[in-house]
């Protein structure tokens, strides 16, 4: 794999922090260092065709009117480069693209892309670094009242509701406990003033970390970056955007909130329950990070695991909410909870998954199931079957979990290593000495323990509708006619502007690939074509990270029609 050399990594104002080939993903990782805005740089050089870049910024909000959600939709609305309405529409109609997106995060905001050709690959990434730069909607009033507005009136459904409560009790004290995707309640609190300042503070290179991988050469990805960081100068974001940890609770607590149900069905029945814990007050080490993803498997990864199975069988609801161990925030949670329970089984559902839990830091897990779970758990980290997700952009985002809170971006593609040991440690000592001492310390004798209960309330929709109603009832009548005839004929011209197509110059500047940019040729896969004992034998040898798939296929020509149905009893 080809690299940079570091004279031309400085000539373009980098520096290269460290280097390492990385075996599980047969790649080779650079981090470099943009020397004047302090931007972070992953280069990942492979042979995967399907090449990847992300710029993510650390976007901790300060309050739930939704600035990171509204402004993650609103730089996607015309640039300096691109001043279209929807410069990403116009780009899609000419582009090979494999992946084309943008998600916030509670505590950051990913802009990712990829595409198999590599001119296409260069165009995208212009176009995003653009328009996180240089968005047009900090200079435009017009864009923020239409992506601001146009979330207020969207309606939450229950599990958001849920969510919202889970986060916000479990991280009473840090930018958790504030949502990132705005309440509706509170959105039109913001100001345009406060959206161009977080616009400016955050969207920075020195508060950014960008990603590269694929088979592309390495020196240019250096050179579209450094036109676009060299405008500028660093900033003191990243000592602002830190991510603070929520100190751990010395006692549990409970909370019980109303979440709107809709009529339909019996609403004794339409409570949920959800006991949720914050697992550690600092990030875990790998190998414990790891040890309880393999814990979370057995408990609840597949329909024969045991808290799955009894929560389920029990009867007392009727699905389970609350994911497991969630690890991409700065700490670990675990929760678990049932939807569809009736009031007076609420306490019997949270003693059976106490006394669940309980049994099984004291009796361990069957020695099939462990096995059957370490043989899943290796096979998916070393297939990395993310199915249309491109690869590299799944690696992106197991390595931004560690990368955003200033920790090691190398650390979280290795996993070889910790796996031999964790396997070594289960030989060693028997499962029971690895997991039962987690589930004791992380759950069973941990205080930070928040139990929510949602009741069913037919009124709330209404309730919330008739408040934000009001609320805007109010403002309307605290205007004077002047103010109205200036919202009537700014709307007006908002409706205007949205229906106005581009003019055709703006849209010669969106990039489009032509047919000489497609190759001609295939890519040909490596077949040996054998013989073993006189049959066909197929042999393809590409790098699959130790895993092997065969195929064998029968000529069933020869079979009457009407026996056909009966082939798969011999499956």
């Amino acid at each position: 794999i080809a690299g940079v050399g570091d004279e031309v990594a400085e000539k373009l104002g980098f520096e290269k922090v460290s280097e390492e080939f990385i075996g599980e993903c047969k790649s080779k990782a650079v981090l470099f260092k943009h020397k004047k805005t302090g931007a972070e740089v992953m280069s990942v050089s492979n042979d995967d065709e399907n090449k990847v870049f992300g710029i993510v910024f650390r976007t901790p909000p300060k309050d739930s009117t939704g600035i990171p959600h509204i402004l993650e939709h609103s730089v996607l609305c015309g640039s300096r480069k691109y001043p279209l309405k929807e410069p990403f529409v116009e780009l899609l109609k000419g582009s090979l693209h494999t992946f084309l997106n943008a998600f916030t995060y509670p505590d950051r905001t990913c802009y990712p892309v990829a595409s198999t050709n590599s001119k296409d690959f260069y165009n995208l990434v212009d176009v995003y670094l653009d328009a996180v730069f240089f968005p047009k909607c900090i200079e435009d009033f017009q864009t923020f009242q239409q992506e601001g507005w146009h979330y207020e009136l969207n309606d939450p459904s229950e599990d958001i509701t849920y969510k919202g409560v889970w986060v916000w009790a479990l991280f009473p004290d840090n930018t958790y406990g504030v949502d990132s995707g705005g309440d509706p309640l509170v959105i039109p609190k913001l100001t345009f003033e406060e959206f161009k300042e977080f616009h400016r503070k955050y969207y920075h290179p020195s508060n950014a970390r960008i990603w590269f991988y694929g088979d592309d050469d390495p020196s240019e990805r250096l050179r579209i970056l450094s036109e676009y960081l060299d405008m500028f100068d660093a900033s003191t974001a990243p000592n602002e955007s830190k991510v603070e940890p929520q100190k751990l609770f010395s006692e549990p607590v409970r909370i019980v909130e109303k979440y709107p149900a809709g009529d339909g069905g019996d609403l004794k029945k339409k409570h949920m329950v959800c006991l949720n814990w914050l697992l550690s007050d600092k990030p875990l080490d790998l190998q414990t990070e790891l040890t309880l993803g393999f814990l979370d498997h057995l408990l609840l990864g597949t329909p024969a695991s045991p808290l799955r199975k009894v929560l389920l069988e029990s009867g007392l609801g009727d699905a389970i909410i609350g994911g497991g161990v969630e690890d991409e925030l700065l700490q670990p949670q675990f929760s678990i909870g049932l939807k569809g329970v009736s009031d007076d089984d609420i306490p019997k559902v949270e003693e059976l998954i106490m006394s669940s839990l309980r049994k099984l830091a004291e009796e361990g897990f069957d020695t099939e199931a462990v096995e059957a779970s370490m043989n899943t758990i290796e096979f998916s980290l070393r297939e990395n079957n993310t199915g249309s997700f491109p690869r590299g952009l799944s690696l992106m985002l197991r390595s931004m979990g560690k990368w955003i809170y200033d920790m090691d971006p190398f650390e979280p593609l290795k996993y070889e290593q910790p796996l031999l040991d964790l396997k070594a440690r289960i030989a060693e000592e028997g499962s029971k000495a690895v997991f039962s001492p987690l589930i004791e310390k992380f759950i069973l004798n941990n205080p930070h323990c928040v139990t929510i209960e949602m009741q069913p309330d037919p009124e709330k929709a209404s309730r919330d509708e008739a408040a934000e109603k009001e609320n805007l009832e109010k403002v309307k009548a605290s205007m004077t006619e002047e103010d109205l005839a200036e919202l009537a004929r700014a709307t007006e011209e908002l409706k205007l502007k949205q229906e106005t197509p581009d003019p055709p110059e703006a849209l010669k500047c969106v990039p489009s690939l032509s047919l000489h940019d497609i190759p001609k040729e295939p890519i040909r896969i490596p077949t040996e074509v054998g013989d073993i004992n006189g049959v066909k034998v197929l042999q393809h040898d590409l790098f699959t990270n130790d895993v092997l798939y065969s195929e064998v296929v029968f000529d069933m020509s020869s079979l009457k029609q009407e026996l056909l149905p009966l082939v798969p009893l011999f499956w």
